[in-house]
């Protein structure tokens, strides 16, 4: 008994751990993994969400790249300028 509820709780947590690194809700992700721990298969395989001020699409191949990308990892092209997010200094 006790081996499973480890089980259930270690595939809560990878669960969470990819649904995280997707742009997806990981409390969600995990309780959904902890009772159905076959659902690590389907948030694998899930696309990334675009989310706000983390990541952006890719204008040539509209693949999810990180913001602050200069060039895509995807298609190895480089972004317009105006697709750079720039980071103001303050002095």
């Amino acid at each position: 008994m006790f081996r499973y509820v480890i089980l259930l709780t270690i595939s809560g947590i990878v669960g969470s751990i990819i649904a995280r690194r997707k742009g997806r809700s990981p409390i969600w992700w995990f309780i959904l993994c902890a009772l159905f721990p076959l659902l690590i298969v389907v948030i694998a395989v899930l696309p990334p969400m675009v989310s706000k001020g983390y990541t952006k699409k890719c204008p040539h191949c509209a693949e999810i790249i990180k913001e602050d990308a200069i060039v895509c990892k995807h298609c190895g092209r480089e972004l317009p300028i105006e697709m750079i997010k720039v980071s103001s200094y303050k002095d």
